[in-house]
C-alpha cells in the first residue's frame, strides 16, 4: 500500500507499472487486467486513457477503415469474374434443388458463403455488386485484426497491423472476389476476439457468441476452421499459464470443458459431415507440391507485396519477412502474444500437411487463414521498435513507409491487369449474326464464355429461353462435331483458351483458320472463325 501511495509523485507510466505489480486482480478497465510482464505495453494503455488520445486513435482507426474500403471498392467492375467465381455464381443462380446438389457435388467449400450470396442475388446484382459482401468482409477483417491485436498487444500494435493488412495486395485481391475467402478470414478473427473476451470475463452470452462464430467459420472455409482450432488452442493454453490469476482460472476452466465445446460444434456440423467424408475419400486430382525454397519464397512473396502468385521474393519482400520474423521473436518473448506464433507457424504447418497428404491444385491462397497473422507479426515488430527513443521511432516509420510504397506498387500492378476479363470476347460473340454457333475447346472455356454470352442462368435455361439464346457448346478437344455443325451460311466461332486442358488435335485442325486475339480472357484466348 505504501508503494501505491508513494507512486502518486511518480510519472504516469511508472505509476501504472507499479499498480500492475501491486494490484494484480484489482479494479481494471473493461477486460484489460494488469499482470506481471505487461510492463512494456502499459505506456500505451495509459496514453489512451485521456480523451484526446482516444479521439486521435479513433480518427486514425477510422481512417484505416476508410482507406481499406476505398482500396477494396476501387475498380471493382474493371475485371470480369474468373472460373471459380463463375462457378459460384452459377450455383447461386439455380433453383434451390440445383443449388444444394451443386455445392454438395462440388464439395470445395461449405455452404455459408454460398447461402449469403444466394440471398443477395434477389437484388439481381451485376458482377461488381455481387462482390460487395466480400468487400464488406474484407474491411471488417481489417478492423477485427486491429481489435484483436489491440486487445492482446496494445493499441499501437493493433493499428500498425491493420494498416499493413488494409494495404496488402493479397487481402485486397480476396476482398474483391466472389469466393468464401474474405468471409473465412473475418470469421477466424471474430472467433479469436470472442475467445479472448470470454477468457477475460466468461458469460453465457460470450460463450454463445464464441460458439456461433466458430460454427460459422466451419461452415465457411475448411482450412479456416483448422487454423482457428490451432490458433484458439494456442491462445487458451497460453492464458492457462497467465500471470493474471483470474484469466488463468478462466482459461483452465475452458480447457476442462473444451472437448464438450468441440462436440457441440461437431453436432452443429452434422448436416455437412457426409459431404466432408465423401470429399476426404475422393482421390486427389494433383500430386503433392514439392518442398522447395523457391515455392516457399513464392508463397512469402504473395503474402508480402506481389500482385498475384508466382513471383519470386524481392528485396522489399525479404525485408518484410525479416520484420515479421522479428515480430515472431517479440511474440514468443511476451505474455498474451505467443498465440500469434502458434497461429502463424503451426497454422501454416497444418495446411502444409494437408497439401502433402491431400493435395488439390496448389495455390498460395490455401494459407490465407494463417498468413493473415503475418501483418499482425510485422505490426507488432514495428510497434515494439517505435518505443524508447526518437531514432527507433524514425526507423519504424521509415520501414512502415517502405512497406506501404511496396504495397502501392503491387496494388498498381494488380489493378492494371491482375485479373482476367472475359467480357470483350463475349461482347464480340454476342454481336455476331443470330445463326452463328460458339464452340469452346473445353468445359473450362464453356463455363466462362457461356456465362458472359448467355448470362448467369445459361445452365438453367428453359427450352423456350434456350431457343432464343446463342448456342455455346464444348468440343471437349474433339474437332469431329465441326463437320456436321457447319452448314452453308453458318459461321462457327471456336474459342481456344489457354486456361483448362488444351487439345493439340483441335489446335492443329484450327490452325489454318483466321483468328482474333483476346488477351484479357483468362490466360488469353484465340477466337477462330471456322466456316462461313
Amino acid at each position: 500500500m505504501k508503494a501505491e501511495a508513494d507512486a502518486r509523485f511518480l510519472p504516469p507510466g511508472i505509476r501504472v507499472r507499479l499498480r500492475a505489480r501491486f494490484s494484480l486482480g484489482g479494479k481494471t478497465t473493461g477486460d484489460r487486467r494488469p499482470y506481471e510482464g505487461q510492463d512494456e505495453m502499459t505506456d500505451e494503455a495509459v496514453s489512451f486513457r485521456d480523451r484526446g488520445s482516444r479521439v486521435l486513435f479513433g480518427v486514425a482507426a477510422g481512417a484505416v477503415a476508410v482507406v481499406a474500403a476505398g482500396l477494396r471498392l476501387y475498380r471493382l467492375d474493371h475485371f470480369s469474374l474468373w472460373l471459380d467465381e463463375i462457378m459460384q455464381s452459377l450455383f447461386i443462380h439455380g433453383s434451390w434443388g440445383q443449388f444444394w446438389s451443386s455445392i454438395r457435388f462440388d464439395a470445395m467449400h461449405p455452404p455459408l458463403d454460398y447461402l449469403i450470396d444466394r440471398f443477395f442475388t434477389f437484388l439481381r446484382p451485376g458482377d461488381a455488386a455481387l462482390k460487395l459482401p466480400a468487400v464488406a468482409y474484407g474491411v471488417g477483417a481489417v478492423v477485427a485484426l486491429m481489435a484483436l491485436i489491440g486487445r492482446r498487444a496494445g493499441a499501437k500494435a493493433g493499428l500498425a497491423a491493420s494498416v499493413l493488412l488494409a494495404a496488402a495486395p493479397f487481402h485486397v485481391r480476396y476482398s474483391q472476389e466472389l469466393r468464401p475467402y474474405s468471409l473465412g478470414v473475418l470469421l477466424v478473427l471474430a472467433s479469436l476476439i470472442a475467445l479472448d473476451a470470454f477468457l477475460a470475463k466468461p458469460s453465457v452470452a460470450r460463450l454463445a457468441g464464441l460458439y456461433l462464430a466458430v460454427v460459422a467459420t466451419a461452415y465457411t472455409l475448411y482450412v479456416a476452421a483448422l487454423v482457428l482450432l490451432v490458433a484458439g488452442a494456442g491462445m487458451t493454453i497460453e492464458d492457462a499459464f497467465s500471470r493474471d490469476l483470474e484469466r488463468r482460472r478462466h482459461a483452465r476452466r475452458f480447457l476442462s470443458f473444451g472437448p464438450l465445446f468441440l462436440v457441440a460444434v461437431a453436432v452443429a456440423y452434422i448436416p455437412w459431415l457426409p459431404v466432408v467424408f465423401a470429399a476426404a475419400r475422393a482421390a486427389s486430382p494433383t500430386p503433392a507440391p514439392t518442398l522447395t525454397l523457391a515455392r516457399f519464397g513464392n508463397v512469402l512473396s504473395f503474402y508480402a507485396f506481389a500482385p498475384n502468385a508466382g513471383h519470386a521474393l524481392d528485396l522489399a519482400g525479404f525485408l518484410y519477412a525479416g520484420v515479421a520474423a522479428a515480430g515472431l521473436g517479440v511474440a514468443l518473448s511476451r505474455p498474451r502474444l505467443r498465440f500469434l506464433a502458434v497461429w502463424a507457424v503451426a497454422g501454416s504447418a497444418v495446411i502444409e500437411i494437408l497439401e502433402q497428404t491431400k493435395p488439390h491444385f496448389f495455390v498460395p491462397r490455401h494459407y490465407l487463414a494463417s498468413a493473415v497473422a503475418i501483418p499482425a507479426l510485422a505490426g507488432l515488430a514495428l510497434a515494439s521498435l517505435a518505443r524508447v527513443n526518437l531514432l527507433r521511432v524514425g526507423i519504424a516509420t521509415f520501414l512502415l513507409a517502405l512497406f506501404l510504397a511496396a504495397d502501392a506498387r503491387g496494388l498498381a500492378s494488380y489493378f492494371a491487369d491482375g485479373r482476367p476479363d472475359w467480357r470483350p470476347l463475349a461482347r464480340y460473340l454476342r454481336e455476331r449474326p443470330a445463326g452463328d454457333i460458339v464452340l469452346t475447346e473445353n468445359a473450362y472455356a464453356l463455363l466462362c464464355v457461356g456465362y458472359y454470352v448467355d448470362g448467369p442462368d445459361f445452365l438453367h435455361l428453359t427450352p423456350e429461353e434456350r431457343a432464343r439464346a446463342r448456342p455455346v457448346l464444348s468440343l471437349q478437344g474433339d474437332p469431329a462435331p465441326i463437320g456436321w455443325l457447319g452448314k452453308p451460311g453458318r459461321t462457327l466461332w471456336l474459342v481456344l483458351s489457354r486456361s483448362g486442358e488444351p487439345s493439340p488435335v483441335l489446335r492443329r485442325f484450327a490452325a489454318p483458320y483466321p483468328s482474333l486475339e483476346f488477351p484479357t480472357a483468362e490466360g488469353g484466348a484465340t477466337l477462330k472463325r471456322v466456316g462461313r
